[in-house]
């Protein structure tokens, strides 16, 4: 029997991909032309299969997703990633001389494993980048990079969020296993988020210039503004 969940991190993951595929419907007979697979058929029936998911597994949590303790623990998410968005900009920046720096510390730091899915809006690859972070940075790597010009306090607010995010460990450990979903709906659940990811990564391309329709395809704007 099918059991449902009550992880944050997996309701806000749903609801961002039923607000996608809705977008993606409104826009369908344009965005048609690029993939001969997207139709009004295949865009109705991606709805659907979210809407019948969020019906078995997620009925009876959908109202946590207003809660105070969501929005504390959204606010963190945005925050962390922000300011781990600003520092990687800053160290490409400060050290493009020195690509070697730049290559060793986004590895250390959990940016080339992490960043990526994160910024898209990948709640645990999110969690883990920041657990990475907290754990690995040393004291020389952040005076290097400050001595640079990157501002201490972002080190501050990234190990803050880092600190926060772990209150929240237990839900990430069970979005990883996803044992409330049974077998059946972690299946389900993984097809519905890499099918939107696959929309999101080729609707972001083709709306380049339409900044508007673009940030409706970014999922993790898109989570962000739930």
């Amino acid at each position: 029997m099918e059991t449902e969940t009550s992880c944050l991190t997996s309701t806000a993951t749903i609801l961002a991909c039923q607000k996608i595929a809705k977008s993606f419907k409104e826009n369908i007979y344009e965005l048609s032309r690029i993939r001969n697979e997207w139709d009004l058929e295949f865009a109705t029936s991606l709805n659907v299969w979210i809407e019948d998911t969020i019906e078995k597994y997620y009925k009876e949590n959908l109202d946590s997703i207003y809660e105070k303790k969501y929005r504390d623990w959204h606010e963190v998410l945005v925050a962390g990633l922000q300011s781990l968005k600003i520092l990687r900009a800053s160290i490409k920046v400060d050290f493009k001389d020195d690509k070697q720096f730049q290559k060793d510390t986004f590895k250390k730091l959990g940016y080339s494993d992490y960043f990526s899915d994160a910024k898209n809006g990948d709640h645990l690859s999110l969690f883990k980048f920041l657990t990475t972070f907290a754990k690995n940075l040393d004291e020389n790597t952040r005076k290097k990079i400050v001595k640079r010009g990157a501002p201490d306090s972002l080190f501050e607010k990234i190990l803050e969020a880092a600190g926060q995010i772990n209150d929240y460990k237990d839900c990430f450990q069970r979005l990883e296993s996803e044992n409330e979903l049974g077998t059946y709906g972690q299946k389900e659940v993984a097809e519905i988020y890499q099918t939107i990811q696959d929309i999101c990564r080729i609707a972001v391309a083709y709306y380049q210039f339409d900044p508007e329709k673009r940030d409706k395809f970014n999922f993790y704007k898109v989570l962000v503004n739930l």
